[in-house]
């Protein structure tokens, strides 16, 4: 990786999800997807297989109760050789809000358009949990995504905010469509952050990984069988070549992406040279499926 532009952030540890009725949500995660489900005071937490070669679940989800979806807060764990000082610095010196200093609950800020974001110290090489616990291996199965990959946000600026993160936090610009849609990565995976202008700052979807094609079959059958519906595909993304099928939780409209064969970006160039760039007018004829089935539905697009 360029020496210059070294690597701050070293895996999405979780996010925050406000939801009207989290047991209605974590049933759907439960019973739809296999997600572990357990109590963590006032919040629900789902866990999924958290594939980072330890057999360790990832604590992707939290679930707290709201009157409407809400994006409460972004996770990351910290590459170790961080240095939390020089850090938040560099956070409020490009536009950010540093938090009161918590060590325990790591460094908490929030970026130019308002997202709350924790990063959590590195643990001797382990992915990080909100309580920084240690949670034993989870039952094999078929149906539970592998790991949460990327969190995909709606914000009001998106030219502030991926220079936030691109100049605070260490990541690169993988490939943007016209000025509305871009797509960060902070390691060789193609993105671990969409950003997307809207009105106003919300989560758009939360990507979770299964473990390739063959997956789906399964998955989906047990969806229909279980009574939840798939909101758009399969297909195949043109940006970051990835297979998707999105799916929502019926009581609240949080949107997952189950993907899988996202491409990788092995050699690392200038954070600052202008990434792969597709027309606005690219985003429905040649980005968004390339396989052309039908197109999704308008709230999709919103």
């Amino acid at each position: 990786m360029n020496s210059g532009h070294p690597r701050v952030l070293r895996r999405l540890a979780g996010v925050a999800v406000g939801v009207p009725d989290p047991p209605s949500t974590a049933a759907f995660l439960a019973d739809g997807l296999a997600f572990s489900i357990s109590e963590a005071g006032e919040q629900v937490e789902a866990l999924c297989a958290g594939d980072y070669g330890d057999d360790r679940p990832q604590a992707a989800l939290s679930l707290v109760a709201r009157p409407a979806l809400e994006l409460v807060e972004l996770r990351f764990e910290l590459e170790p050789s961080t240095d939390p000082d020089n850090l938040a610095e560099a956070i409020g010196r490009h536009g950010g809000t540093v938090q009161p200093p918590c060590r325990e609950a790591g460094l908490r800020f929030r970026d130019p358009n308002g997202v709350a974001v924790t990063l959590l110290p590195a643990t001797d090489g382990e992915p990080s949990t909100r309580a920084g616990g240690k949670p034993a291996p989870l039952p094999a199965s078929g149906l539970r995504p592998r790991r949460l990959g990327h969190a995909n946000l709606k914000v009001a600026d998106l030219p502030a905010a991926t220079r936030f993160w691109v100049r605070a936090l260490g990541m690169w610009v993988s490939e943007q469509i016209g000025e509305d849609l871009a797509f960060l990565r902070y390691g060789a995976e193609h993105h671990n952050l969409g950003l997307r202008t809207a009105g106003a700052t919300a989560l758009h979807h939360l990507g979770f990984e299964v473990p390739g094609w063959d997956a789906y079959r399964p998955i989906l059958d047990h969806l229909h069988g279980a009574g939840y519906g798939v909101e758009f595909g399969p297909g195949r993304h043109a940006v970051g070549r990835n297979l998707f099928t999105y799916l929502r939780d019926p009581s609240s409209g949080l949107r997952l992406e189950l993907f899988c064969d996202m491409a990788r970006v092995e050699n690392q160039v200038d954070p600052e040279d202008p990434p792969i760039r597709w027309r606005a007018e690219d985003r429905m004829t040649r980005t968004l499926n390339v396989w052309g089935s039908a197109p999704p539905p308008a709230s999709f697009l919103e």
